[in-house]
This record gives C-alpha cells, sequence and structure tokens, in this order.
C-alpha cells in the first residue's frame, strides 16, 4: 500500500503537554504513588536551578526519567530495594531531549537508536514543555492509517508504516 500522507510535522504536535514530575530527593515511594496515582508509565525528575543572570526565578530542570521498566529492573535485580530510596540514585541519567521543532521522524530514529519509548520537550531553556512517547507516535499513525485504510482490502497488499512516518 502506498500512501501519500505521512505522520509529518514536529513532536510539538503530537506532544503531551502536561508532564508529572517529582524532586530528586524525592523517594521511589513517592514516584511509584505518583505514577499509579495518574496511570502513567513514567516521571521526570527535576531539580530547581536559576535561570540566566539577569533572572533570578527558580526553574524546574529536567535532570533524569524514571519509568516502569527501571523500578521492575531494580525490584527484580537489587537484592536492596527500598521504597525510600531517593529517586536520584535510580533515574537514567543524562536525561535524552528534544526541542519543540524536531520532526517526528528525528524523534522516532532518535528513539530506536537509543532504544527508548519517551522523549521530554524542551525548549531553549531547558525548561520541559512537554514529552513525547512511542504511545503518542502510535496514535497519530493509528489516526492516518484509519483514514488511509477506508474501503481498502489490506489482506493483498502491507501496511507501510515507514512511509506514513515520511522515512525512507
Amino acid at each position: 500500500m502506498t500512501t501519500s500522507e505521512t505522520v509529518s510535522g514536529t513532536v510539538s504536535d503530537f506532544m503531551t503537554s502536561e508532564v508529572k514530575v517529582i524532586t530528586e530527593n524525592e523517594t521511589m515511594r513517592q514516584a511509584c504513588k505518583l505514577m499509579y496515582q495518574h496511570n502513567i508509565g513514567s516521571i521526570i525528575i527535576i531539580k530547581y536551578g536559576v535561570g540566566k543572570s539577569s533572572d533570578t526565578r527558580k526553574k524546574e530542570i529536567p535532570v533524569g526519567i524514571l519509568t516502569e521498566r527501571d523500578i521492575a529492573r531494580m525490584i527484580g535485580f537489587s537484592a536492596k530495594f527500598y521504597p525510600d530510596t531517593p529517586v536520584y540514585e535510580v533515574m537514567n541519567k543524562p536525561l535524552i531531549t528534544v526541542s519543540p521543532n524536531t520532526s517526528v521522524k528525528d524523534a522516532v530514529a532518535l528513539m530506536e537508536q537509543r532504544d527508548i519509548r519517551r522523549l521530554p520537550v524542551v525548549d531553549d531553556e531547558q525548561q520541559m514543555i512537554g514529552i513525547i512517547t512511542a504511545k503518542d507516535i502510535l496514535k497519530a499513525v493509528m489516526n492516518i492509517f484509519k483514514g488511509t485504510t477506508k474501503g481498502q482490502d489490506l489482506t493483498s497488499e502491507g501496511f507501510d508504516l515507514l512511509g506514513l512516518l515520511g522515512a525512507e
């Protein structure tokens, strides 16, 4: 199946703007509770810092990410799982981020290259403005797929996922 329609645009077109965060000194218990309460698979770890020299306001600086996979690995492979462990001891760092102007195609390539499913989106001052996940991208692909396949028999032709993403 060929289609001229692709998931084009930037990550800002598909990202989730409301991102749950926790500070680096909070505990695994607090992180797990927040993830459970909001039914999410990851949480961004932040620290507070100040902006440029002319701006003395405290800013939330994303420094790491904690995922369900990290928690499962910690419980499964560590003889010492303590719910009161600070998240900074477990979080994935350095945090891999993208700008809101990053193309979806480039975000997918980065996720594949780094074997990750989530990319925080930060502005020019490294302030987090959202997150794009593999699930967000899949939703976009499925919407195009639904629109592209109306009235078509898919049993005789393959589905060109890379074509929908605009990949060569």
